[in-house]
């Protein structure tokens, strides 16, 4: 089933840095934040965050009264994400700006899913924005637990094919729409986020590009800004970084010299099992298809740190595992590779697929896939 990135993940994604500011010298006498959190015992303590870029801020503390209503008196600063906290699986995410004075309700035992706010328009958007993820994650996982008990049901299992991929589509159909009102907001830039960069890159430009007009000192701005340059670096029809590393015997070889090839450009390791297993796929691909014109260049990650002979476990992989191509290519470094920040890899196999101009055409095509790409590749060639 198509990957659905964890909505907690997202929001992390906004931890930033910022100095902890929790002084009263710097809080209004005033109330700011108010509301009515029910089925609390007296007397809980519950945190307001500014939640940035790479690190959450506590900004105030206070505690539930006997009736259930609290009242933060910080005064937002700066337009941000913010949430109200009881600990750290129990939180309410809203979207503040300087001046606002919204008001919240929420029931205690369930703070995510029966919080309301009024007085904060981009708060009660991201509220929304969960709900509609929360929904579509509550079915990707029955309908995970129910393949499990039932794996060998291929009719139930193409009925749950359909309703997922149905489900995810609704979901970014809200998500486009969300962007498409308004690319400025910052729930727009939690939306964007959902969506794959390939399919809806130019969601992405048009957020990053407003992002970059109306709030160009904002953290979230230059902090999507820069991973926004990364992706596009490495979209769909961009062309693929220069690698230039040396072969088995010390000799540079670059990935610009098989232009005029469809070239796989494949990250592995000789310790990577996953890798290993999808080997023989890659094989049977270059079997098929290489008198077509159809080129690997692989690119290990061996030289772990753990890895005392990690040259000799690398040559001894493409051996055993018969990859016959000519073009391996290592600096022995392991995760430490200059590679490994340029192509921004997080986990291998990694699988880019290039055109004969070296431009990107696909990424982690395995198995059929692979071979389904390329035999479309060739029959229009």
């Amino acid at each position: 089933m198509k990957k659905i990135f964890f909505y907690s993940v997202l929001l992390v994604f906004f931890i930033a840095c910022s100095n902890e500011n929790t002084s009263t010298d710097e809080k209004t006498a005033a109330s700011t934040i108010s509301g009515n959190i029910s089925n609390l015992p007296f007397g809980t303590s519950i945190y307001l965050d500014y939640v940035g870029t790479t690190a959450i801020d506590t900004k105030d503390t206070t505690t539930i009264a006997n009736d259930g209503s609290f009242n933060f008196t910080y005064a937002i600063e700066d337009l941000g994400y913010y949430r109200i906290r009881i600990n750290n699986q129990s939180y309410i995410n809203l979207v503040l700006n300087q001046g606002d004075l919204p008001v919240i309700t929420a029931d205690g035992t369930n703070l995510m899913n029966t919080y309301k706010v009024e007085g904060s328009e981009e708060s009660k958007k991201l509220r929304d924005f969960n709900l509609a993820y929360q929904t579509n994650a509550r079915l990707q996982d029955s309908l995970g637990r129910l393949y499990q008990q039932n794996q060998s049901d291929q009719e139930l299992f193409v009925q749950m094919q359909i309703a997922s991929l149905t489900s995810i589509s609704k979901m970014n159909s809200y998500f486009v729409g969300i962007i498409n009102e308004n690319p400025v907001s910052l729930v727009s830039l939690a939306a964007v986020q959902m969506l794959d960069v390939n399919e809806y890159a130019d969601l992405h430009k048009k957020v990053n590009e407003a992002l970059n007009e109306k709030l160009p000192n904002s953290p979230y701005t230059q902090n999507f800004n820069e991973k926004y340059q990364k992706l596009v670096k490495l979209a769909t029809g961009a062309e693929a970084p220069e690698i230039t590393l040396n072969d088995a015997n010390g000799n540079p070889v670059s990935l610009s010299s098989l232009r005029g090839k469809v070239v796989l450009i494949d990250f592995w390791a000789s310790w990577c099992k996953p890798c290993r297993i999808e080997n023989p796929n890659v094989v049977a691909a270059y079997d098929k298809f290489n008198k077509n014109g159809f080129e690997v260049f692989s690119v290990s990650l061996d030289g772990m740190p753990q890895q005392p002979n990690a040259k000799q476990d690398w040559l001894n992989a493409i051996e055993k595992d018969n990859l016959k191509w000519k073009s391996h290519v290592s600096d022995l470094k392991g995760w430490q590779s200059s590679i490994v920040p340029l192509y921004d890899i997080s986990g291998i196999p990694l699988t880019i697929l290039l055109d004969r101009e070296g431009k990107i055409i696909g990424k982690n095509l395995r198995g059929g896939e692979l071979h389904n790409k390329l035999a479309e590749i060739f029959a229009n060639s």
